[in-house]
């Protein structure tokens, strides 16, 4: 069966006592099995929770509305019982922040073959087997040493590495990596890319790469999308994307980075939105519609859909 992900109309917003608050708006995409996607934009453009969304891991304050469909099935409305089937197995996560996700109490081989004893009911020594492959192809030398260690007692390096195999030891459909080169020095980061880039060939179905790191986007995603305050503005083939932009906000954070002369984009001015384009109030192209509505999304000749009036 086909295992494309698609998301139709998503809408995100988080509630409390006096305001409602929109965190991901209108968002359309296809994420094709087979490729591997990277979501990238500036810091709280959505990205994470855009991940999280599709996994149902959103805390209560949040309001989510569309569909997500996998395998003919729309996964914000199934059982709970029935999404637990899914989580680990057939789409997995590789969490940014390995502190939250450690149990500090239990050892690291201990929480890497319970889940696949668990999930898949398999002998104790085939997951220790797939633990210590994970663990060596992830740079650990004494995979033995590091499987009775507690996650306090290794670096937050090491244990990021080690959330990275927790989430590939099932050899999920999906896999979706939130920062995962996050505070890791370029050997590790070379080291990681490595593992995903083989099991993102061969392994797995797709994957997702949440991330700030450019160069890994180039290096490893075949698509990319780019988010701004929750909103799609570009998704396309990577390369294409990365040599060029269509969008303004793409061009600028391109041309913010320190290899092409780290030009920062303006900030934003006395025009403000709700309504309109979310890039609007930096916007050097900004003209009266973009602050009075959202533009639609656009195909270009190239493939490439582009949120933005220049296009429309």
């Amino acid at each position: 069966m086909n295992a494309d992900i698609e998301i139709q109309g998503l809408n995100v917003s988080f509630v409390n006592r006096c305001c409602v608050t929109p965190v991901v708006t209108d968002v359309n995409i296809l994420f094709p099995e087979g490729s591997i996607t990277g979501l990238i934009g500036e810091s709280g453009s959505g990205k994470s929770v855009l991940g999280m969304s599709i996994l149902r891991l959103l805390p209560a304050t949040a309001r989510v509305e569309g569909r997500c469909m996998y395998k003919g099935r729309d996964l914000f409305s199934l059982p709970e019982a029935e999404m637990q089937k899914v989580l680990g197995k057939e789409i997995a996560l590789i969490p940014q922040n390995p502190t939250e996700s450690l149990n500090p109490v239990r050892t690291i081989g201990r929480q890497l073959t319970e889940c696949v004893t668990i999930h898949e009911k398999r002998r104790k020594a085939d997951a220790q087997k797939r633990r210590d492959q994970l663990l060596r192809c992830l740079g650990f030398h004494r995979p033995e040493q590091v499987s009775n260690s507690y996650s306090f007692e290794l670096s937050g390096g090491m244990n990021q590495r080690i959330v990275t195999a927790l989430g590939l030891m099932n050899h999920p459909r999906w896999v979706i990596a939130d920062e995962p080169t996050k505070g890791l020095d370029a050997v590790l980061r070379r080291q990681v890319y490595q593992v995903l880039k083989e099991i993102g060939g061969s392994e797995a179905g797709g994957m997702m790469v949440i991330t700030h790191d450019i160069l890994l986007a180039e290096a490893l995603c075949d698509r990319l999308l780019v988010l701004y305050k929750g909103c799609v503005m570009e998704q396309g083939k990577g390369e294409t994307i990365l040599r060029h932009p269509a969008h303004p906000y793409t061009r600028g954070l391109l041309e913010s980075l320190p290899e092409n002369g780290m030009h920062p984009i303006p900030r934003a001015d006395e025009k403000k939105t709700d309504s309109g384009c979310r890039f609007y109030p930096r916007c050097p192209h900004g003209s009266k519609a973009c602050g009075q509505m959202l533009p639609p999304e656009t195909v270009l000749e190239d493939g490439r859909i582009v949120r933005c009036f220049l296009y429309a």
